[in-house]
């Protein structure tokens, strides 16, 4: 094993954990996210049955009027209108249940407390590799200028290029 190799050879096993951790995170803010959304759907639908029963209590208060004042009103309509209020109020029930037993999602601090937490693990580990990498390119340097050496005779006009360190750009991109 050359001694190029040897400066590749970083234990990945920071990176792993890094991204592990990151895609738990990433799969337990999707998990939530999708129930959040389910609870606003079992919400809007709630409230969409609500304005419906609404509409129907005012379709049938207008058909018993029209009873009281002796108007003609037609038998099946009535009932029907009574149907349609008590598969509303059913509906309404099961909504409400569905919406207080999902009522264990309602904090979203959880989900940003994860994020925050994510968000630290990943800018240190950002930190790491930038210094994994100045380490990495200061051996493949060292190792550079000694390979030259040994192959390169040296001349007496000392003609031989200088290697000089490459600064990442990595390192702005991430203090930024």
């Amino acid at each position: 094993m050359s001694k190029f190799d040897n400066a590749f050879n970083y234990s990945k096993s920071g990176f792993e954990e890094i991204f592990s951790k990151t895609r738990d995170v990433a799969v337990s803010i999707n998990k939530k996210g999708t129930q959040a959304l389910d609870l606003s759907r079992k919400r809007f639908e709630f409230l969409d049955t609500k304005a419906k029963l609404s509409k129907a209590y005012e379709k049938y208060g207008r058909l018993q009027f029209s009873i009281n004042v002796n108007e003609p009103v037609n038998s099946q309509e009535l009932e029907d209108v009574t149907a349609l209020i008590m598969s509303y109020r059913d509906k309404l029930e099961a909504l409400k249940e569905e919406i207080e037993d999902s009522s264990e999602i309602k904090d979203t601090s959880e989900i940003k407390r994860e994020a925050q937490e994510l968000k630290k693990e990943v800018k240190a580990a950002s930190i790491e590799a930038r210094e994994v990498f100045k380490k990495q390119m200061e051996e493949v340097r060292k190792n550079a200028k000694e390979v030259f050496k040994n192959v390169q005779p040296q001349s007496k006009d000392n003609d031989q290029p200088e290697i000089t360190e490459v600064e990442p750009q990595v390192q702005k991109q991430t203090e930024e």
